[in-house]
């Protein structure tokens, strides 16, 4: 196929896991871009660090979109697994029936997140007969053995093995536990098909009934929708040793054609008091508990604000600083809606002064946010870009005689454009209704600040009525009582803050 980067399509820089650096997206084909993600496996609810992959990805997916790529994009299921077997047997249900309510579970947690349809959504059982195919042209190329109805790649045939987690295979065998068995020629071949065991799912094949091994399931689905090579594979960054460095392996030592992947992308993990959340460990919050006790919004911003290569501190700090950030930006677009309604903007309008001058910003904040979204995914970046036009607007709106002019209403409709397009298309936040979405970060906040002090959550009519008071102490020149009861609501979990517009108010 032809090599190249279309000139129609604007320069993109990936870090790429294979060569440790950052390089110049160059598709196989011209404006064309093919792209796997390795999506969960099916026994349970997905935590977030799950949620956080799929997120990354979706926001991958939709940035190769925006900048004009013809993207054929798989996302796949695990579907049979010793891990779901075993959730089977404690159901005492078959083990297709818990892939396939789990599956319906996840897809509801997607769709609560916001997250675009992939190209194609596989699952392994699927595509049985396609796994088949490719160990045989792995066994038919000399680079695997059977033993008893167990058929296991051979790493010893394949030169490159460790090039993607850039380890010799001496360091790879003494850095992991690996199950040693007599049947295996080398402690680090692994199974690409297993013989089948008593009460577990199997279906026939050359080397008798059994199931494929983890690994050749992503390499079958892959090639199948995909292609022998791809552009983009994206995934944890807990699997680029074993799972992806063995798919390299047997994805070339089936098709004889090298890169199996052009670039590989892997995203950080979230941790839990400075450690990997995981099953494992026991310490995870699933997808559901966050959307249905936050929204999908927030998590949205919570794990994309954050560059996909950097590790997530979740914990109340994390959740409190994506709650201030998101408010700020929709008290911004709050006050631009309500401005772009009075003025009469007018397209054709040379805007002077203040407002022409924040005109021009909002076109090179256009360019920053791309820049950095198209410097490895940069999204921290592209968000303190934003953040830095909202407050050129919040000095131009204390200007006098700023609002309510024709300029002003362009400026605001601008405003509102950088955020719904600019993030909104790509990272899949600030498109809310600014009301509703300040209402719901003030109702998160106000449950979190209740959940802090007992279930003793102060009331708006409170608030009111201490603002109020706090206003007459003023009147009066009581400044001492004003201070006093303006430190009572603080106590309370209160901020107040005073402005052109009179005193408003927020939870902490």
């Amino acid at each position: 196929m032809t090599q190249g980067k279309p000139t129609s399509i604007r320069p993109i820089r990936l870090t790429n896991t294979l060569s440790g650096k950052k390089e110049l997206l160059e598709t196989r084909e011209p404006g064309r871009l093919t792209m796997y993600s390795c999506g969960p496996t099916v026994y349970g609810l997905i935590h977030i660090g799950n949620l956080r992959a799929a997120l990354v990805s979706d926001m991958v997916f939709r940035y190769f979109k925006r900048v004009g790529y013809d993207v054929t994009y798989v996302r796949n299921y695990t579907d049979v697994d010793d891990k779901i077997i075993k959730r089977a047997n404690e159901e005492k249900i078959p083990s297709e029936e818990v892939a396939r309510k789990y599956i319906q579970e996840v897809e509801k947690d997607y769709a609560v997140s916001g997250m675009l349809e992939p190209t194609y959504k596989t699952t392994v059982t699927d595509h049985i007969p396609e796994i088949i195919a490719l160990i045989e042209r792995i066994l038919s190329n000399g680079k695997g053995y059977a033993v008893d109805g167990e058929v296991f790649f051979s790493i010893e045939s394949f030169p490159g093995y460790g090039k993607l987690s850039h380890k010799p295979i001496e360091d790879l065998v003494a850095g992991m536990r690996v199950d040693v068995r007599e049947k295996k020629r080398n402690p680090l071949d692994f199974s690409l098909w297993k013989p089948a065991k008593p009460g577990e799912p199997s279906w026939d094949s050359p080397w008798g009934k059994g199931r494929p091994g983890w690994h050749i399931e992503c390499s079958a689905m892959s090639s199948k929708w995909l292609g022998d090579q791809i552009d983009v594979h994206h995934g944890g960054e807990d699997l680029v040793f074993p799972h992806h460095e063995n798919e390299i392996a047997q994805s070339e030592a089936a098709s004889g054609k090298a890169p199996f992947v052009r670039y590989w992308l892997h995203h950080a993990f979230i941790n839990m008091a400075k450690e990997k959340m995981s099953k494992s460990l026991g310490n995870i919050i699933t997808a559901r508990e966050f959307l249905t006790k936050y929204s999908g919004e927030l998590a949205r911003f919570l794990f994309l604000s954050i560059h996909y290569r950097s590790p997530i501190e979740f914990g109340d700090e994390a959740l409190e600083q994506a709650l201030v950030s998101l408010h700020r930006l929709y008290e911004a677009k709050a006050r631009a809606w309500e401005l772009a309604k009075t003025g009469r903007a007018r397209a054709d309008l040379r805007a002077e002064g203040a407002w022409g001058s924040f005109l021009a910003s909002c076109e090179k904040t256009r360019q920053e946010i791309d820049e950095c979204y198209a410097n490895d995914f940069n999204t921290a970046g592209a968000l303190g870009a934003v953040f830095s036009l909202i407050r050129e607007f919040n000095r131009v709106l204390q200007e006098p005689l700023a609002a309510a002019t024709p300029a002003a209403a362009l400026g605001a409709q601008q405003l509102i454009s950088v955020i719904e397009e600019e993030l909104g298309s790509v990272m899949g936040v600030g498109r809310l209704e600014p009301s509703k979405a300040l209402a719901d970060i003030e109702r998160v906040r106000a449950e979190k600040l209740a959940a802090a002090t007992g279930g003793t959550r102060i009331s708006e009519a409170e608030i009111l009525a201490g603002i109020q008071a706090r206003a007459d102490a003023r009147k009066a020149k009581d400044f001492a009582r004003a201070d006093e009861i303006r430190k009572e609501l603080e106590a309370r979990g209160v901020l107040i803050k005073d402005g052109p517009a009179g005193t408003t108010w927020q939870f902490k």
